[in-house]
């Protein structure tokens, strides 16, 4: 009995000097390769300028004579003469009382829009990481060094709302040419461009007016976008206990960004024809920021770890535009929680 508890004690010894021969100390690791998988916690989507209409390009600039134009209630455009003289015959209007005076008025709509949806999407996304780690030489019993990384993060968000917004129009008044009102074709006509008359002014006096809150409008808004964030800095690593380490590292992060906006919306002006609008616009961008991150690093075998991490990565915020609809993305507040293996070469 005495024999055999002397070799249990002395295999219990040998066991335990095995161990501590490939604990890893955390001045003995020189480089290594973790691949983690996570989520991105509280990465925050707005959507913005909700509502607009297009910009002056169908009514056309406020000068020039020879210009072809269009507006929600009518026309004025370039005829057969090239518009000589400032005049036209390629012209038309809706309604009668877009005659005033000895002038005539056509109407379009532009505005950038004023709704806005926050907190779209998911407050939690997948998100993976590969991380290199080389030693620079140990600190005492601690150990410092490099560390790079690249990541993958997906962030799709869609709303859908109704609200209501403001109107900005384009006033455009063209002169008769001392023709009187009531000798003109009814409303509506139809000029083309060989029209033998009558004619009318083609350089507008432009004039705006806003309404506010008379347009009703229900929209989608969908974004889908990858996210590569890169990581460069250094880290710093000691033995807490056993086989247990702690690793804080901190640096630079670039984000690599491609996304697609895309937006479908029905806007309903008050005693106009209601109007759809739909678009989508890709964008390739870079925004920087920077990263601290705090870890824990577990031996399982002599070049093996199980690994976990908490970084937070404010960086600028991303935006896109489709057709004056803005997506913004903002990191300030980003953080993202990783576990995975660690081996160490």
């Amino acid at each position: 009995m005495k024999n055999w508890s002397a070799r249990v004690r002395a295999l219990a010894g040998l066991s335990i000097s095995s161990l501590a021969a490939w604990a890893p100390d955390a001045w003995s690791q020189t480089q290594s390769l973790a691949f983690t998988g996570g989520i991105l916690v509280n990465p925050e989507v707005s959507f913005r300028r909700l509502g607009g209409s297009p910009g002056p390009g169908l009514a056309g600039p406020a000068g020039g004579g020879a210009v072809n134009r269009t507006y929600i209630d009518g026309y004025n455009r370039i005829d057969a003469t090239g518009n000589a003289d400032g005049t036209t015959a390629n012209w038309g209007y809706q309604n009668a009382d877009q005659l005033r005076g000895g002038s005539i008025v056509m109407t379009a709509v532009t505005g950038s829009g004023t709704g806005r949806i926050d907190d779209a999407g998911d407050d939690i996304v997948p998100s993976a990481n590969l991380e290199y780690r080389g030693s620079l030489g140990p600190v005492g019993k601690s150990d410092w060094g490099i560390v790079l990384g690249i990541g993958y993060q997906p962030i799709d968000a869609a709303a859908r709302g109704t609200f209501r917004t403001g109107t900005s129009f384009i006033l455009d008044q063209y002169s008769l040419l001392g023709a009187d009102p009531d000798s003109l074709p009814p409303a509506p006509y139809s000029g083309t461009a060989e029209s033998e008359g009558p004619r009318i002014g083609s350089v507008p006096t432009r004039s705006f007016l806003t309404v506010e809150d008379n347009r009703l409008v229900n929209g989608r808004l969908e974004v889908d976008a990858m996210l590569l964030p890169i990581t460069a800095g250094v880290y710093f690593e000691t033995q807490i206990a056993g086989r247990l380490n702690g690793v804080a590292s901190a640096g630079v992060l670039a984000v690599v960004v491609n996304s697609e906006l895309s937006y479908s919306e029905t806007s309903m002006i008050d005693g106009m024809p209601t109007t759809t609008a739909s678009g989508s616009s890709d964008e390739n961008d870079v925004i920087f920021g920077g990263f601290v991150q705090l870890g824990l690093d577990w031996a399982l075998w002599e070049r093996a770890s199980l690994v976990a991490s908490a970084r937070w990565q404010p960086t600028e915020s991303f935006s896109q535009r489709a057709a004056g609809r803005e997506v913004e993305m903002d990191f300030t507040t980003a953080f993202a929680v990783h576990a995975g293996l660690s081996f160490r070469f």
